[in-house]
């Protein structure tokens, strides 16, 4: 089965550990999960060390994960931190 969920505006230090425990549990309980970051207003490292995380996970359980639609707040972050082939979005506000 696949899911999409949609992130909320704020990810950051705040949110982390129910964003971990939240996408943990779909991504149990799915084949392939698509994460929206195109609400996505605010993330700091903690955020993003969850989605990098979630993407070792997705790996490690032979699962698919599409991270979809980045926010412009969100694609500047992962510039900022060269973190652009390790977090690869699909759809991005330039339609890249």
């Amino acid at each position: 089965m696949s899911r999409t969920l949609a992130l909320d505006s704020e990810q950051t230090i705040y949110q982390a550990a129910e964003l971990r425990k939240q996408l943990g549990e779909a991504l149990q309980a799915e084949d392939s999960l698509t994460l929206d970051l195109s609400c996505i207003g605010e993330i700091d490292c903690a955020g993003l060390q969850v989605l990098l995380w979630l993407q070792q996970e997705a790996a490690r359980l032979g699962k698919t994960l599409t991270l979809s639609r980045p926010s412009r707040p969100m694609l500047d972050f992962i510039h900022l931190l060269g973190l652009e082939q390790r977090l690869a979005c699909a759809g991005g506000e330039d339609g890249s």
